[in-house]
């Protein structure tokens, strides 16, 4: 079931008296119920009035026998669309396009779509948008495309329509009245202003060529400021070089100290060993004479027992210690210790011959 719009918008009455408009539309068949003029308005936008009829006949009758011509002054008149079709700015604009959507899927039968569309009007162009998955539908008038959004209701409910309501769709040539034309006319530059102006031109291009010298006196600087920055990296990398090869000389210098210093170990060490094995091989003949020593003594001493017993305990003390470190034990203390032993026997012998 269609809608019906019993509304009509007429642009371009800024010139023309309400009353001769209201006379003008009623030949048109049906009464005016509503008729609403806005003139005194806060911005230059031209004046409009909005009319509505008791039929939508009327409004069919007047679209059909555009233009229409007031005074000598051309008006423009546009179906006013109800706001449940559509939203408020696909009202106001007249567009000669649109776009059908598939709400549920990409899916379009464009047969049945192109049979349905062309009912409404002259179709100028019918292509399909494979990017964003659409119908572009153009009519030769704009009132076919209101005529489609009034009935809307008997597309499928996953079919879905908007104006295409882009700048360059808009149909501007028809929209404005006499009055907006003259409102979008170049005015006229006020004389005063033109002097200002060419001042303003001018330092314009002043500045212009300072910015272009400031420009080229920055791409010098950048340049030398590149150039300057390489030799500092090279005399960096030079300086870290030279600290490197110090440092290795340094390391050359201690390296040839520690392999001094470890020969000097080295030759103590095979010296210390000569004097090890020596006295493992002086140790059996050490042995061999303590014996013999420790023989005569305890024969000279068996008909003494005073002195028997003091002489044994100092041997048996000086016996442990050599057999506790026989490892290190020297050659020296060996015979220090036996010539004091029997240099103190004979002193005990003497003074007991003394005594006697």
């Amino acid at each position: 079931m269609s809608i019906i719009s019993t509304e009509l918008f007429v642009d371009g009455i800024c010139e023309i008296d309400d009353r001769i408009i209201q006379s003008y539309f009623k030949q048109f068949g049906s009464r005016i119920t509503n008729y609403e003029s806005h003139r005194k308005r806060l911005t230059d936008s031209c004046c409009f009035a909005l009319i509505s009829f008791t039929s939508h006949h009327s409004v069919n009758t007047i679209l059909r026998r555009r233009p229409h011509i007031i005074n000598s002054s051309t008006i423009f008149v546009k179906r006013l669309l109800p706001s449940s079709v559509c939203s408020f700015i696909e009202r106001q604009l007249p567009v000669t396009s649109l776009f059908v959507y598939n709400k549920i899927s990409k899916q379009l039968n464009e047969r049945n779509l192109r049979n349905f569309f062309k009912t409404f009007g002259h179709i100028l162009k019918f292509e399909r948008d494979y990017i964003h998955d659409r119908l572009f539908i153009e009519y030769d008038d704009y009132d076919s495309v209101d005529k489609v959004f009034l009935n809307k209701d008997q597309l499928p409910d996953y079919i879905d329509i908007y104006k295409n309501i882009l700048p360059q769709a808009q149909n501007t040539a028809e929209y404005r009245g006499k009055c907006r034309l003259k409102q979008h006319a170049p005015k006229k530059t006020n004389e005063c202003y033109q002097g200002l102006l060419q001042k303003t031109i001018e330092d314009l291009g002043n500045c212009k060529a300072q910015l272009k010298n400031i420009e080229n006196d920055y791409n010098i600087l950048q340049i030398e400021h590149t150039t300057l920055k390489e030799k500092y990296d090279k005399l960096d990398q030079l300086f870290n070089n030279q600290n490197l090869c110090r440092s290795c000389n340094e390391h050359e210098v201690t390296i040839m100290k520690l392999q001094q210093t470890l020969s000097k170990l080295n030759k103590q060490y095979e010296t210390t060993k000569s004097q090890y094995q020596r006295l493992l091989s002086n140790k059996s003949k050490i042995d061999i004479l303590t014996q013999h020593n420790h023989y005569l003594l305890s024969t000279r001493l068996k008909n003494d027992e005073y002195y028997k017993s003091e002489v044994s305990e100092y041997y048996a003390s000086q016996s442990n210690l050599s057999t506790a470190n026989s490892c290190d034990i020297n050659i020296f203390h060996y015979l220090s210790d036996y010539y004091f032993m029997l240099f103190f026997i004979a002193l005990k012998q003497r003074r007991r011959i003394t005594y006697n």
